[in-house]
């Protein structure tokens, strides 16, 4: 039976011992934060505000090693002052962060050595790759009836000879539809360009300047432009690759999987193009369900909503239009996807709806599902599931642009 005297001898005396308490509290908040998948949401607010502390962990490596870091040193100051609550709560959680450092680490480090992927813990922690690559900016590829001109940068490939021509890879940005620019994801570019690719990134109008069809009619025109201009950028027409993150991802299969389909049409006069491969990088694929199921359904809706003009419920027809899936065929090209199991925007389903359909086509295609990787993982360029998404791109296009 506790006594009152071993009740009393546990509480915190002087400012010291409640400061130590308080911080202990403080860090099981901060740990449950990073453990807990908060969902994202379209506003700022309090839940949006934990899910950051969650991102931060899963994006910087240093962040869950400074945590512990952290835990260490609060433990030695609290066994000092005789702390006994906050001892008592930091030994446990001290366990809890070094297993939060060393299980996710494993986990990666065995993936790719099942996929047969090189990977390295220095640079995991240690990337110091800067943008050095130099690049075209704001070469204007479409100007609308209402007088908005459209531009793309371009990546030369670094390998260019004066009389080799170059595949081509056409990068359209992320943003959920409604937001973000070219450029937005500057090491990818560099990344292409190093591999002796001619990297193309687009602008493509969003709302309210752009109605439903557009954005893919922008992405389509912004093909048909590279094409029209292989002979200026010295690429292959042949060899054309499509490549998006996140809503560039959906935009990017949506333009290749329907090229040629007169309710899907280019924003200006261009040819239709053969497509020779995409890389989609955890874009979404069937619009209805991803309205329906996604882990951040206050984001997404909302999100889809400006783009699409109502719900699932309101334009049908608008959602299905909008869905790569349904232009699967025979024609379709390869495609190579890529899937955060701890994605908190596109689910998991939304992968293996796309990898179903692909093989009940016969298309030639490539699915990955990175552990720990929550959306947007590889805007750390270094991280580990990054280094397999490289060297994964880098196959595949090699395979498919000889």
């Amino acid at each position: 039976m506790i006594t009152k005297r071993q009740l009393t001898s546990w509480r915190p005396k002087g400012i010291i011992q409640w400061l130590l308490t308080a911080l202990s509290v403080v860090m099981i908040l901060i740990t449950v934060m990073v453990i807990y998948p908060f969902p994202i949401t379209y506003t700022m607010s309090i839940i949006s505000m934990m899910g950051l502390v969650g991102t931060l962990a899963l994006y910087t490596p240093w962040f869950l090693v400074i945590l512990t870091v952290f835990n260490i040193a609060l433990l030695i100051l609290a066994t000092w002052k005789k702390a006994r609550i906050a001892q008592f709560i930091l030994i446990p959680l001290l366990l809890l962060n070094i297993f939060l450092n060393v299980e996710p680490i494993i986990k990666m480090e065995n993936y790719a050595k099942s996929e047969n992927v090189s990977v390295s813990l220095n640079t995991h922690f240690f990337n110091n790759a800067k943008i050095s690559s130099t690049f075209t900016q704001d070469v204007v590829y479409e100007k609308t009836t209402d007088g908005i001109e459209l531009k793309l940068d371009v990546w030369p490939a670094h390998a260019s000879s004066k009389t080799a021509l170059n595949p081509a890879v056409i990068n359209v940005h992320g943003g959920g539809w409604v937001e973000g620019d070219k450029n937005s994801a500057p090491h990818w570019n560099q990344y292409l360009s190093e591999l002796g690719y001619t990297v193309f990134d687009v602008q493509y109008r969003m709302p309210p300047h752009a109605e439903w069809k557009d954005e893919v009619g922008d992405v389509k025109s912004a093909i048909g432009w590279v094409v029209e201009h292989a002979d200026t950028y010295k690429i292959d027409p042949t060899k054309i690759n499509l490549m998006g993150q996140s809503a560039g991802g959906n935009l990017a299969m949506l333009a290749a999987y329907s090229m040629g389909n007169e309710e899907l049409s280019a924003s200006t006069n261009v040819a239709p193009t053969p497509i020779n491969s995409v890389i989609n990088i955890y874009g979404p694929t069937d619009m209805t369900k991803f309205y329906q199921g996604s882990p951040s359904p206050d984001y997404v809706q909302n999100v889809m909503k400006e783009y699409i003009g109502g719900t699932p419920s309101q334009f049908p027809d608008r959602y299905k239009k909008l869905s790569p899936i349904n232009y699967i065929g025979e024609h379709t090209p390869p495609t190579i996807t890529f899937l955060g199991m701890d994605d908190r925007i596109v689910p998991i389903e939304q992968a293996k709806i796309l990898d179903t359909a692909l093989s009940k086509n016969n298309v030639l295609h490539e699915l990955y599902l990175l552990p720990h990787a929550d959306h947007i993982y590889d805007g750390t360029p270094g991280n580990l599931n990054t280094q397999v998404t490289f060297e994964k791109v880098k196959m595949f296009l090699e395979k498919y642009n000889k």
